[in-house]
């Protein structure tokens, strides 16, 4: 029996399903005939991303307004702390001149004789502990100087601390 396939019997339950598929075949060909490279569906989803990268703009925008906020005293507290820093350098190179002087006055001669000889060495010496209050002096103020850049670096480490955008 080589004759023609038996008809399926059309019941309503066969029915839908041929509509159906012939409705998708229609669809498909449709949508390649009126938009053959899918347009439609890259605009949307180009959409939906240019909407999320607006969102995070907005939500960066927000955060670096924020941060620029709360750096600005840390600009301030930077730049007070360059110009003591300067004056510190200022002071340590004089005491380094005159350190250097008396060095060389001391270097230079040798102290054996008279009591003229002995006055000169004593004024040095005096000289010498002048200065050496002075450095002590400059000291502390470079210690007391590198205690609040310590503690300014502990506050700008505290501020960011979590923050993974700064590791500290």
């Amino acid at each position: 029996m080589s004759g023609p396939a038996p008809r399926p019997e059309t019941t309503g339950a066969s029915t839908p399903g041929m509509y159906r598929r012939t409705r998708r075949t229609l669809g498909r060909w449709r949508r390649t005939v009126a938009d053959p490279d899918n347009l439609r569906g890259r605009l949307d989803k180009q959409r939906t991303q240019l909407e999320r990268q607006a969102k995070q703009i907005a939500e960066l925008t927000a955060t670096v307004t924020a941060l620029g906020k709360r750096v600005r005293p840390v600009e301030l507290a930077s730049s007070h702390r360059e110009l003591e820093h300067g004056r510190a350098a200022i002071q340590v190179g004089i005491i380094e001149e005159r350190v250097g002087r008396i060095e060389e006055r001391l270097r230079g001669e040798s102290y054996t004789g008279d009591s003229e000889d002995q006055a000169e060495a004593r004024s040095l010496v005096a000289e010498i502990r002048r200065e050496h209050e002075q450095v002590r002096i400059r000291m502390q103020v470079i210690g007391q100087y590198e205690e609040r850049l310590r503690r300014l670096e502990d506050a700008v480490v505290k501020m960011y601390q979590g923050d993974v955008r700064h590791p500290f």
